[in-house]
């Protein structure tokens, strides 16, 4: 931060491209945050990425983004008065120290926000993926004959499949609420859900070995743990059912990726995967030249309206802080290490 900067006495900073900040914030709720407290906006450096000096001894509050840098303790150490910390994406442990809750930082996400915009993509990732619908157009455009395709196999019905979900956290849920509407059969496996909750979601608790061996479909919906890591490999996917349809929406560490690899290139299983180890996916990568793998490029939770949204949530977080109201995304220290 420039001294002219810290003579303004910048509340605010805003740690995102100018780029993202556009993408989320509209005129409205910029001006919002301005009124919020002397803000830095865009607080960038000079190639356009996140400047961490933003942050300076005035600041109390501090905005991140899905490209902001993590906020190591020394830089912490200059923001004496810091108490917020509000983030627009849903993660936060690569960019957040769980340091900052023994200096009295409160941490806010929007994840509510980016919920149901995964929980609908991961819904048409099950159809089109049981529908084998990005196999037929791309079979489509490259002029397959017709009546071939329409005389092979045809897709499966989402409503007479057993569908397993790998965690109950926002989106699981989500996803569960979009699927009381087809009418499938529901597995759950997931350590923090008790019998009566899953009994008032509408779905059967089950243990993850027992979810892999009975779903057609498994998608995944569980945070990064040391226990989760790499959580499904070769022994467990052995363990699913021939033709399975594999989902990951979550993260990608959460699979050992050579052997889904494998899984999917032997025809046994297919895929639909919106994150990977590496990102950007290079372009010789094996997944863009399997037919019975859809991948996206880490866009599930990515919207117009979801976008605006994000910002529109963050805003009214700060405004909360500032009225010294509760915090609707709040993250306790005690939530911090068994989510995202």
């Amino acid at each position: 931060m420039t001294p002219a900067a810290v003579e303004r006495g910048e509340r605010v900073a805003v740690l995102m491209s100018t780029g993202l900040i556009e993408r989320i914030f509209s005129a409205r709720d910029r001006s919002r945050l301005r009124a919020a407290g002397a803000v830095r906006l865009p607080a960038v450096d000079a190639i356009g990425l996140p400047d961490l000096t933003a942050i300076g001894p005035e600041t109390e509050v501090v905005v991140t983004g899905w490209d902001s840098p993590a906020l190591a303790v020394e830089i912490l150490d200059h923001a004496p008065k810091l108490r917020l910390i509000a983030h627009t994406g849903g993660s936060i442990r690569a960019i957040v120290p769980a340091e900052v809750y023994d200096r009295g930082v409160a941490v806010t996400t929007v994840s509510a926000v980016l919920a149901d915009a995964v929980a609908e993509f991961t819904a048409m990732a099950m159809i089109a993926g049981l529908r084998r619908a990005t196999l037929l157009h791309e079979r489509m455009r490259r002029g397959d004959d017709w009546e071939s395709l329409a005389a092979e196999a045809p897709g499966r019905l989402l409503r007479a499949q057993t569908v397993g979900l790998v965690g109950a956290s926002r989106v699981g849920r989500a996803v569960i609420g979009l699927l009381a509407g087809f009418g499938c059969r529901v597995l759950v496996s997931d350590p923090f859900l008790t019998p009566d909750d899953a009994s008032q979601l509408g779905v059967e608790l089950v243990t993850f070995h027992n979810l892999l061996t009975l779903s057609d479909v498994v998608s995944l919906h569980a945070p990064v743990l040391p226990e989760t890591r790499r959580m499904i490999g070769a022994a467990e996917l052995a363990r699913m059912r021939d033709g399975a349809l594999l989902i990951n929406t979550a993260r990608a560490a959460l699979l050992d990726a050579s052997a889904v690899l494998n899984a999917v290139r032997s025809g046994r299983l297919s895929a639909v995967l919106d994150v990977f180890d590496q990102e950007p996916l290079p372009p010789d990568s094996p997944w863009r030249h399997l037919e019975n793998a859809m991948v996206t490029p880490h866009i599930a939770a990515l919207t117009v309206e979801t976008l605006r949204a994000q910002g529109e949530a963050v805003v009214d977080e700060i405004e909360r802080f500032r009225a010294g109201e509760s915090l609707v995304g709040e993250i306790s220290r005690e939530m911090y290490d068994r989510i995202a």
